[in-house]
């Protein structure tokens, strides 16, 4: 392993082994999602969000989310956020700018990763810290995923944000700082005559510090 100029942990692997995603999630939650997603897809690039029955996963339903592009501001929203990230954030997210508070490198590293999802149905794995009033440091894991809205006609990510520390007994009032620590999109094969990659054109992922891995059925 070692550190970009910025910073992030840099994983080079070029094994197109389907456990490569596995091996760089660190959180059982996360794990538990990517499993549950790769399940309900199919033989799809991604499922429709009829598909989705949390009852299978509902360990885990506080730590789930939606996000929407929103084309007018070249952002995020969250279009739903569950009771434990609105925990971690300290704050109500729903309908807020999934963005907001990051640094202006970070923000667009982020962002193009989320292009990547939703416009070239790939999934993407995020680490991050994020600082609390009380100087406490918390790291987090976001696995974001693409599913196809009800609408039929465009996609959101879904996916979840996991704290690998229990933030319980913090007693932190506020965030105050989010920091990347690493970032990467996790390549899924297209199954031949899949309409729903029929035409993409994936984002090109070009920015320094983000790393491909491998991931999903091979």
């Amino acid at each position: 392993m070692g550190l970009s100029p910025w910073g992030y942990a840099m994983l080079v692997n070029d094994s197109k082994d389907a456990s490569q995603a596995y091996a760089h999630i660190r959180h059982p939650g996360t794990r538990a999602l990517f499993s549950f997603w790769e399940k309900i897809r199919g033989e799809k690039a991604a499922p429709g969000r009829d598909d989705l029955d949390l009852r299978q996963i509902s360990p885990i339903v506080p730590n789930l989310l939606i996000l929407e592009r929103d084309h007018l501001h070249q952002s995020y929203k969250w279009r739903l956020a569950g009771s434990e990230i609105c925990q971690l954030y300290r704050q109500k997210l729903t309908s807020t700018n999934a963005l907001a508070g990051w640094g202006g490198f970070e923000r667009n590293t982020l962002k193009q990763l989320l292009d990547t999802v939703v416009t070239g149905l790939q999934p993407c794995l995020v680490r991050f810290q994020l600082s609390t009033d009380l100087g406490q440091v918390i790291g987090a894991e976001l696995l974001g995923l693409p599913i196809l809205a009800k609408n039929g006609t465009r996609f959101h990510v879904f996916g979840g944000i996991f704290p690998l520390r229990d933030i319980s007994q913090l007693g932190y009032d506020s965030v105050t700082g989010l920091e990347l620590s690493a970032a990467r999109s996790i390549w899924t094969e297209p199954l031949p005559g899949d309409r729903l990659v029929a035409g993409l054109d994936s984002p090109r992922i070009t920015s320094p510090g983000l790393t491909l891995i491998r991931g999903g059925r091979p």
